[in-house]
C-alpha cells in the first residue's frame, strides 16, 4: 500500500448510530405493521464473544474484529479495494487488544408480531 492509500485510510469514517429501545418502540408503533411482543436490553461481558474465556484480550479482540469485518467489509472494500482488508483488520485487532477496557456488550432483543 502506498502513501496515498494510507493517508486515505487515516481519513475514513464509518458513522454508526443505534437507536435506544424507546425510540425503536415509538417507530414500530408509528409504522403500525407490527406489535412489540418483547423488548429487552441485554448486557454481556466483553469476553462473551470468545466463549467467556476471561481476560484473553487477544482472543476477544480477534472475535470482535471478525464481527466488525462482517458488518463493514463490503463498504470498506468498495472504497479502498480488497487488498487492504487483511492488513486493516489485523491492525484493528491489535488496537482492540491493546486499548479496549473490559466493557459490556449491549444488545437489543426484540420480538415482533405481525399486526393483521
Amino acid at each position: 500500500m502506498g502513501l496515498v492509500e494510507e493517508e486515505m485510510l487515516d481519513g475514513y469514517y464509518t458513522p454508526y448510530y443505534e437507536l435506544c429501545a424507546e425510540k425503536i418502540q415509538v417507530e414500530v408503533e408509528k409504522e403500525g405493521s407490527f406489535i412489540i411482543d418483547h423488548l429487552e436490553v441485554v448486557a454481556l461481558p466483553w469476553d462473551y464473544v470468545n466463549g467467556g474465556i476471561n481476560y484473553d484480550r487477544v482472543l476477544t479482540a480477534k472475535e470482535m474484529a471478525k464481527r466488525m469485518r462482517a458488518v463493514n467489509e463490503s463498504m470498506i472494500r468498495s472504497h479502498f479495494g480488497a487488498y487492504i482488508m487483511g492488513r486493516l483488520f489485523h491492525r484493528f485487532t491489535e488496537i482492540l487488544a491493546a486499548d479496549t477496557k473490559e466493557v459490556k456488550l449491549v444488545s437489543l432483543v426484540i420480538s415482533l408480531i405481525r399486526n393483521v
